[in-house]
């Protein structure tokens, strides 16, 4: 059974809508589909191949070579059997797990609230909000392996209760779901950040932290407002210029900073003021 919280949005499973009403996540929004471990089944699958076709080559030789071969086909393509039947079984296991096969993987979903995100998982259904993540960090990486490019997404999550949550490709469609999380969770850090420094106190951002005077490097350096022309974001670095575009500050990987996109609509935010 599933219910629609409010005409105009979607459809969401009864037991979601329930535990979002239990924390106040209001109306939802967007849901996003458990992901089908394709990779995994591609390396399984081409693994599969090799081991039977060697297997059908070693009986091949056998015969046509009975006296090299004293012991039979099947016993010189035995090893090569074995992996393919224990490739096999893997292929099966992963195939049926996933959301092609198993109507129960496909209930494993992320549902986006107005405060906050269900999740659906095998072990239960997760629920957080928004106002709830004291940090977060977005780790998105291009990997070549075998000539096929693909795209690493992994985000660590703290809370202020001190849960930990990490979520990587598989945890639903992270291509999506990725910078929507990142952007509601610095739109909703913001205001209160930006409170925090108002009243004159440094607010920090792992290697960063804004003050009153400038930002503070993680070597030390202080890096006046009058010598900050902006943040520069390239190939996954960021570092503080000034208006020339001149890197004045060491770089560091954006998936090392914390709140990182609070961090940037921080720095926008006061330049703005201060223009």
């Amino acid at each position: 059974m599933s219910v629609n919280a409010k005409p105009g949005t979607v459809t969401v499973p009864a037991d979601v809508a329930v535990a979002a009403a239990s924390r106040g996540l209001g109306n939802p929004g967007v849901s996003y589909p458990a992901q089908t471990p394709k990779m995994p089944l591609i390396g399984l699958g081409v693994l599969l191949l090799l081991w039977v076709a060697l297997s059908v080559i070693m009986v091949l030789a056998a015969n046509g070579s009975p006296t090299l071969y004293e012991d039979g086909p099947l016993a010189m393509a035995m090893p090569f059997i074995v992996l393919a039947v224990v490739n096999a079984l893997g292929f099966l296991v992963v195939l049926l797990r996933s959301p092609l096969v198993s109507a129960k993987a496909r209930r494993l979903q992320v549902h986006v609230f107005d405060q906050g995100w269900v999740r659906v998982r095998r072990k239960g259904i997760e629920v957080y909000r928004w106002d709830e993540v004291q940090a977060l960090y977005a780790s998105v990486a291009e990997n070549t392996s075998g000539g096929i490019r693909q795209t690493a997404y992994h985000y660590r999550i703290t809370f202020h209760d001190g849960r930990q949550v990490s979520m990587r490709n598989f945890a639903t469609d992270m291509a999506r779901f990725g910078p929507l999380l990142q952007q509601a969770v610095a739109q909703t850090q913001l205001p209160r950040a930006m409170a925090y420094f108002d009243q004159g106190n440094p607010v920090g951002f792992g290697d960063f932290t804004v003050t009153d005077d400038g930002v503070a490097t993680r070597k030390g350096k202080l890096v006046p407002w009058s010598q900050l022309g902006g943040v520069k974001v390239e190939f996954g670095l960021v570092g503080l210029v000034d208006e020339q575009g001149k890197r004045v500050s060491p770089q560091t990987a954006i998936g090392q900073i914390p709140n990182a996109m609070t961090f940037l609509l921080m720095m926008q935010t006061i330049f703005k003021k201060i223009a």
